[in-house]
């Protein structure tokens, strides 16, 4: 067995490769929507598969398709993989560098295939053109990301720093064999194109596996949170509570809890109806969203209900953060059908130790503290009494 392969059947090979996933990509970023990287990094893997098909055709067709265009094509392709990676980051996809990169390879492939013809130029300026913009991609990929992300951004990485190696291994080749025609068989050359073969495929599963990672964080991120106010739902809103009780526990810091109703709430439905409702909860829950500290963690905790849980803060700093809250909300208003609503918010406050150590307590000291809010005359924020719990039938 020779010791190299056919290089157009390498070619056709490869050239199949990326058709297939290319259009894979496409579909599923289609119908699975996400970021849309996918499907852009699908449009890249087709117009990979026309530049390879046109150099396939090498000494069939005329050479400023098979060596220009086809060179072109491949770069453009990586402004299409750059794009999808910018996409995923959620940056802009701007890229001037990716177009004058683009612009300065076609000219020069042009004037080193049809005026002044010289292979080894050629093969060094799109390999040292090409590595610096996969190393580029590489660059973009070594960011922060989520815990759910890393592990396949780190694989997405590795596989550009590998292809930014071959580039370098391709230039290499050609200084130590100048001037080898890409369709004479070599072992340089089988090893380069199995190996973009191989690098394609691990760079496609990379991104699909990017993409299936970020669906997976998103549905997760859903899930824990409440669909009408885009807040933690109650399930989630308990588990950060307890896992701010064990913290408090193990480190004697402080910790607040207030819960929220919005007074007269029935009233407002049975009047406007519960659309008008809805609208009011949305709003209402984005004044509150504004109002609030960067370590403050706000849930829906049911029908008209809200919990904020304050991290560090003692019950004299939660009752001003609270009547912050309050005073927003009074503030705030919704527009409904050219009227304005107007609803206020009653709330109680309870802080760890001072009116318990579990959350049962610290809610059951809240929910009473929110009780004499409602009695007192509503519109207004009360601290817990300590030893105080909710009356049975508020």
């Amino acid at each position: 067995m020779p010791p190299y392969m056919d290089i157009r059947t390498l070619i056709i090979v490869l050239l199949a490769q990326v058709s297939l996933l290319g259009a894979l990509a496409i579909y599923f970023g289609v119908r699975q929507g996400g970021t849309r990287a996918v499907g852009i990094w699908g449009t890249g893997l087709l117009i990979v598969a026309v530049g390879y098909a046109a150099i396939a055709l090498r000494g069939v067709i005329a050479e400023i398709f098979s060596i220009t265009l086809a060179n072109t094509l491949l770069m453009g392709a990586n402004l299409f993989f750059y794009r999808a990676l910018r996409v995923f980051n959620r940056r802009s996809v701007d890229d001037p560098l990716g177009l004058a990169a683009l612009a300065a390879t076609t000219i020069l492939i042009y004037v080193f295939s049809e005026i002044y013809p010289n292979l080894g130029v050629r093969v060094v300026v799109v390999s040292v053109i090409s590595g610096l913009l996969f190393l580029r991609n590489a660059l973009e990929l070594r960011g922060d990301a989520p815990a759910e992300l890393r592990v396949s951004k780190r694989f997405m990485e590795g596989v550009y720093w590998l292809v930014f190696g071959l580039m370098v291994f391709r230039v290499a080749a050609n200084l130590y064999r100048p001037g080898v025609d890409l369709m004479a068989p070599s072992v340089s050359q089988s090893i380069f194109f199995v190996m973009v073969l191989l690098l394609t495929t691990a760079g496609s599963f990379g991104m699909f596996w990017m993409e299936i990672q970020y669906l997976h964080l998103e549905l997760a991120r859903q899930a824990a949170r409440d669909s009408l106010t885009g807040m933690l739902n109650r399930r989630s809103f308990m588990g950060e509570l307890e896992r701010e009780l064990a913290r408090v526990r193990r480190g004697g810091t402080m910790l607040s809890l207030a819960i929220f109703d919005l007074d007269h709430f029935k009233n407002l439905n049975d009047t406007w109806g519960h659309p008008a409702g809805d609208e009011v909860l949305r709003g209402i829950a984005a004044s509150m969203q504004a109002s609030i500290r960067q370590p403050d963690i706000l849930g829906r905790y049911g029908g008209e209900e809200f919990a904020l849980l304050m991290p560090d803060t003692d019950s004299e700093m939660a009752l001003r953060v609270a009547e912050r809250i309050r005073i927003a909300v009074q503030l705030s208003g919704v527009e409904w059908n050219g009227q304005r609503l107007s609803i206020t918010l009653s709330g109680g406050i309870a802080a760890f130790a001072v009116h318990g150590v579990t959350a049962d307590a610290l809610i059951a000291a809240a929910d009473a503290a929110l009780y004499e809010a409602k009695r007192g005359g509503r519109n207004r924020i009360v601290q817990a009494a300590p030893g105080r719990s909710a009356p049975a039938a508020p």
